[in-house]
């Protein structure tokens, strides 16, 4: 991220050489907590309407961070901010001891000139128009908040290529596209299946490079139950499929109905959507649920792993087990997952995996439902791999009431990211996203 700092001050508060001397203190002391891989840009000042006209267009991924150090600036401050949304405004707790001398000093004397009534009322101001300010006072603040920048970022540069229509059973799912970009930012594009099955066609299975998958691939399983290598290759050639087409449609999210596939080529996504998850910055859902696809980005953009989709089964001992047939490889970060070739449970055609992983700690479950406005959210203990008769990939959890998350609940999938993100998602939801928590 780059951050363009920006200085104001009214000549009813400050003589010009003073502001500056002010303004380098505040500066120097900012550029010790940016973090690395973050750019300080030159600062800005600004004392009076004519500086505000001068004021440069930003960049795309450059954000201004506001410093007001006197009153009578506010309008000055409000013309930028709602020009860039977003912008990280400075707020000042003097006396507080945040930082050493001469830093504290130099708020003490900034607070002196009706600083502080300035700022809050710009953030009140902003903040009753919905336009996006974050605030930052020191070295953590101003790391969370450019996490958050990273985060948005990366979330509203997503463009998801839907494939398909959402399964009829799939009722608790988002139904109007057009909320994606409304509401979130997220670009989508719409098309049918048969130009996924024109792709799988043109894609021959003695092929060299899905010929070399398959063999690396069983060689790397702990077993393979049902499919047959053909199988396997038909899953991969799928993949290949797929990595076109959001090639051709610029697209790093993707959703298709996948059942509805199936019964036409008799060859299953589970397999594709696992190795699409398993790349970096790439969420794929299966059953044409838009609202998984949608929280599978949101949960990647915070982590940077892969996002797990599942049928919840809850049981009255308050353990939860997540299940489906697409679990990604990677789920686990470092720790290595056994992977069991399997057939797809409800078919028995083609094939699906059984991820099973060793015991791991905390993990972070979640969804964003009711037409993008709400979520669910909570950690659970992950307990084990349990092998009942359903989806292939099985994870049990411990949870605080199933009661509860049950009454909480805002639909079927939910999504399983292995780690503590509990905070760091709601930060987004809550916050720049404006979805509720339930």
């Amino acid at each position: 991220m780059r951050i363009q700092p920006v200085f104001f001050a009214s000549t009813v508060y400050y003589q010009h050489e003073q502001f500056m001397t002010d303004a380098e203190v505040l500066l120097a002391e900012i550029q010790t907590m940016v973090p690395s891989g973050n750019e300080l840009l030159a600062p800005f000042y600004i004392t009076d309407q004519s500086a505000v006209d001068d004021f440069p267009a930003l960049e795309a991924g450059t954000t201004p961070l506001l410093v007001t150090m006197s009153g009578a600036t506010q309008r000055w401050l409000l013309t930028i901010a709602k020009a860039a949304k977003p912008s990280l405004l400075w707020w000042y707790f003097p006396g507080d001891g945040l930082f050493e001398e001469p830093v504290e000093a130099t708020i003490r004397a900034i607070a002196s000139r009706n600083a502080l009534p300035a700022v809050m009322d710009c953030w009140a101001h902003l903040k009753n128009r919905d336009v996006r300010v974050e605030r930052v006072y020191d070295a953590d603040s101003l790391q969370q908040q450019l996490n958050m920048l990273e985060t948005m970022e990366k979330i509203q540069k997503t463009r998801l290529l839907i494939i398909g229509y959402t399964q009829q059973w799939v009722v608790s799912t988002s139904v109007d596209e057009r909320w994606l970009e409304d509401r979130l930012g997220i670009q989508s594009v719409h098309i049918g299946l048969e130009e996924l099955f024109a792709e799988y066609g043109d894609i021959p299975r003695d092929a060299a490079a899905v010929r070399l998958f398959s063999e690396a691939y069983l060689a790397a399983a702990a077993a393979c139950v049902e499919p047959s290598v053909e199988q396997i290759e038909d899953a991969y050639r799928l993949y290949l499929a797929l990595k076109k087409l959001m090639e051709r449609y610029r697209a790093n999210a993707l959703a298709i109905s996948c059942f509805s596939l199936v019964k036409q080529l008799k060859v299953t996504s589970c397999l594709a959507l696992s190795l699409l998850n398993d790349e970096p910055g790439v969420v794929a859902a299966c059953e044409g649920d838009i609202d998984a696809a949608v929280s599978m980005v949101v949960g990647k953009a915070v982590s940077g792993l892969p996002v797990f989709t599942g049928n919840p089964v809850y049981h009255i001992d308050n353990t939860l087990d997540i299940v489906h047939c697409t679990a990604p490889r990677r789920l686990g970060g470092d720790q290595a997952a056994k992977i069991t070739v399997r057939s797809h449970h409800e078919t028995g055609l083609s094939m699906a995996q059984r991820i099973e992983l060793p015991a791991i700690g905390k993990a972070t479950l979640f969804r964003i439902g009711n037409e993008f406005s709400e979520a669910t959210l909570f950690t659970a203990d992950f307990i084990d791999n349990p092998d009942e008769d359903t989806c292939r990939t099985q994870f049990r959890f411990r949870i605080d009431s199933s009661e509860r998350r049950i009454a909480q609940s805002l639909g079927c999938h939910h999504m399983v990211l292995f780690g503590d993100y509990e905070d760091q998602i709601r930060a987004i939801l809550e916050g720049p996203l404006g979805i509720a928590v339930r």
